[in-house]
């Protein structure tokens, strides 16, 4: 597998310049700061992790709920709340007000299935925050399997029943060619002589992450993104649903809790 990169789902460290992911997790972190007032009620964090994101939103909502795969590489030695797929939300339906995906869907092989699943779950206007990786580099091979546009994004969010009302961009060109910099020098650091080389790595990482954060500010078009942070909101009208799924709203009912 090669040393690819994905929008963070361990601790992303907003200030930490000196590690390798910095470029990216801080611009995700402050697009998720700026939909966090949209958020409200159940969150359900979808692909959680060792959930990096609940600081940012534990204020804003009632309840965090976790929700990874047992063989999640992102679980850190952590338990989600609840392992389940995307694709199969063990909720009721319209029992859930918001529901979060961070470095999600290029990894969901039908990704149709998880926007219908989501509509599923969430009540009349609640609200959708998923983010549509655009052209960040290639991670857990062979199982990255898209990329997404604005409008692609639109377009699928629509079909799901949802309606965009923000699209957040998350880093630039730029910030784009400073991760594949990175990311050669992450190469170099391994192994053996990593001994010697990890404090110059580590400082060229803080240099590097300057410099180029600082050309994406001055060069950034908005059409060449990482990705896109998008706020949708849940069509009060009748939308698909997933097959087998109930009716009878309520408080969201959890199977396999991992507690």
């Amino acid at each position: 597998m090669s040393q690819g990169f994905r929008l963070s789902r361990g601790d992303p460290g907003k200030w930490s310049v000196w590690k390798y992911s910095w470029l990216a997790n801080h611009k995700i972190i402050r697009a998720l700061e700026r939909a966090r007032p949209r958020a409200h009620g159940t969150l359900v964090d979808i692909g959680c992790g060792s959930k990096p994101f609940a600081r940012i939103f534990q204020a804003q909502v009632r309840q965090y709920w976790g929700i990874d795969l047992p063989d999640s590489r992102s679980l850190g030695g952590t338990r989600p709340d609840v392992f389940a797929r995307g694709e199969a939300l063990p909720f009721r339906d319209a029992s859930i007000d918001t529901v979060l995906g961070v470095s999600l869907l290029s990894y969901v092989l039908e990704p149709g299935l998880l926007l219908r699943e989501a509509h599923r779950v969430l009540r009349p206007g609640g609200t959708f925050i998923l983010e549509f990786t655009q052209m960040a580099p290639l991670y857990d091979e062979p199982r990255d399997y898209y990329r997404f546009t604005r409008y692609g994004a639109q377009y699928l969010l629509r079909q799901a029943g949802f309606e965009p009302t923000e699209f957040i961009p998350i880093g630039g060109l730029m910030a784009r060619v400073g991760l594949s910099a990175t990311a050669a020098l992450n190469r170099l650091n391994r192994g053996w002589t990593r001994i010697l080389t990890e404090l110059p790595v580590r400082l060229l990482y803080v240099t590097l992450h300057l410099l180029f954060e600082s050309l994406d500010r001055w060069f950034f078009d908005p059409g060449e993104v990482l990705a896109h942070l998008v706020v949708a909101r849940r069509a009060a009208g009748a939308g698909p649903t997933a097959a087998g799924s109930t009716a009878d709203g309520g408080q969201p009912t959890a199977a396999r809790r991992s507690s």
